[in-house]
């Protein structure tokens, strides 16, 4: 269902959908698809619904032009916005339709960019959201642009040492034990490996790039990309069915770094046996 395509680039950033400060809890009372009312009946949400409060300020979730101003019985006042996808030269883009707003402040064709105030909610928020026409839930278009949101923040605080921002999956490898150890390793020498790989000082062993092809093909093979929609944060829309490949590469990954370490600054794990790095040295 999802493609890489589907990853959107707004120039301008990205927010969230409403106005929310940190200790404000986010409530989600219908999720996306099908639900069963109270009477026993089955419906189907066309998109999510908030809680908000009355008076909330709703946001631009990136650059985008307001395409509908309408209302209906069943959504009562809502606003459409085209985010067009300018990575795609504009040849994709999202509807996302905000609906149950008490007061608009964009009139049809008003270019937006990432958190303006487009309108007031009435207590409701109703999000419907397509790409290129195609309803999808709404929940994967808002984890993208939260990814993309932090990843942009990322990159604005490059200068000041930031966090590395990382998928949260619960994947483990052999190197469990170790991971505070290799953390604080790589804190100190990954930006020297990955200079030496650039500048050929350390060759990539012939198996391990093996290893990495590999894993690669299997994962297109058994369809585990684009479980999700894409981000800068999650690229090739990894989700729970890739935590057995990931897992393989994170060993295969950590592998090549600590045999860096030992052929370029003979530094080895604390943990490592005289056996143990042997082995590292000499691949066997």
């Amino acid at each position: 269902m999802f493609t890489q395509s589907m990853n959107l680039y707004s120039p301008s950033g990205y927010a969230m959908p409403f106005e929310a400060d940190e200790d404000t809890p986010i409530e989600v009372f219908r999720p996306y698809g099908k639900q069963t009312l109270a009477t026993g009946e089955e419906v189907f949400n066309h998109g999510m619904d908030f809680k908000v409060r009355r008076g909330t300020w709703l946001k631009a979730l990136a650059s985008g032009v307001v395409s509908g101003i309408a209302s209906d019985m069943q959504n009562g006042f809502y606003l459409t916005i085209n985010y067009p996808n300018y990575a795609d030269g504009k040849r994709s883009s999202y509807d996302v339709r905000y609906s149950h707003i008490s007061e608009s402040l964009s009139n049809f064709g008003k270019s937006v960019k990432a958190g303006d105030n487009v309108a007031r909610c009435d207590g409701q928020l109703h999000i419907e959201v397509r790409f290129n026409g195609e309803e999808i839930d709404p929940l994967e278009f808002l984890t993208m642009v939260r990814d993309n949101l932090l990843m942009n923040k990322q990159t604005e605080m490059a200068g000041a040492k930031p966090e590395i921002a990382t998928l949260d999956f619960d994947v483990h490898t052999p190197y469990d034990g170790q991971q505070m150890e290799i953390d604080q390793l790589m804190q100190r020498y990954f930006g020297s490996y990955m200079s030496d790989l650039f500048r050929g000082r350390y060759h990539v062993p012939g198996s391990t790039e093996i290893g990495l092809r590999s894993l690669l093909a299997e994962g297109a093979r058994s369809g585990v990309y684009y479980e999700h929609a894409p981000s800068m944060l999650n690229p090739l829309g990894l989700g729970a069915r890739s935590f057995g490949i990931i897992e393989r590469m994170q060993t295969i990954l950590i592998t090549d770094f600590l045999n860096y370490l030992a052929l370029m600054h003979s530094i080895f794990l604390s943990s490592m046996s005289e056996n143990d790095k042997k082995k590292l040295l000499t691949g066997l």
